[in-house]
């Protein structure tokens, strides 16, 4: 790749935990030959929502960078997740051919090796294999990352249902206390009119 990243470089990042463990290290290394050095300045858009899907696999060889969503309606973006050497992304580009859902943007200076779909294209004419085992391995890794975010969306869930049962508690709480401050209001008042009555009946004449 470069004299900073070899092609060994990249097959153990390819390789890694964030990336594609399920090649083996012989394939990643015939694989990282195929893809292309990309350098970006921090706060660069690595590409944007809406923009084309024209590559199939980007790994993060140096730097960091996080990817950026927006909920239906909100005016401000949010951050996904954090990325940081060996992670991948636009990999579910592989699916179909729709525009990028998200904004990934560089948070420091950064080295990406990508590989886009020509370049998918000649590794899988060359060794059909090998394009196989690549495709199984995403589609592997996009599994876990699926699973992964079905098991966040359960946290949210949970955490959201205990939220409403606290939530509940202080209401019921609140509208007992206010039924408890009504009946004590009305008491005061009742006591208060006792005393009027009594201060406005005339004083006993006494007798001759």
């Amino acid at each position: 790749m470069t004299r900073q990243h070899s092609y060994e470089d990249g097959a153990r990042l390819l390789i890694s935990p964030l990336a594609l463990p399920d090649l083996t290290p012989h394939q990643a290394l015939r694989v990282v030959p195929h893809m292309k050095l990309t350098l970006a300045h921090r706060g660069a858009v690595l590409f944007r929502a809406g923009g084309p899907g024209s590559h199939f696999l980007v790994m993060l060889l140096d730097g960091d960078a996080v990817v950026e969503g927006r909920l239906s309606g909100a005016s401000a973006s949010m951050v996904l997740r954090s990325l940081v050497a060996g992670s991948l992304f636009g990999e579910f580009g592989a699916e179909d051919n729709a525009g990028r859902s998200v904004t990934v943007r560089a948070t420091s200076e950064t080295c990406l090796a990508t590989l886009d779909y020509p370049a998918l294209d000649a590794l899988t004419a060359a060794d059909p294999v090998l394009g196989c085992a690549l495709l199984r391995a995403i589609l592997a890794h996009a599994t876990r990352r699926l699973r992964t975010a079905n098991t966040r969306i359960e946290t949210l869930n949970e955490i959201n249902n205990a939220l409403k049962e606290e939530w509940s508690a202080e209401v019921r709480s609140d509208r007992a206390t206010i039924a408890r401050l009504s009946v004590l209001m009305k008491l005061e008042r009742e006591a208060g009119l006792g005393r009027r009555q009594v201060d406005d009946d005339p004083k006993p004449r006494k007798r001759a």
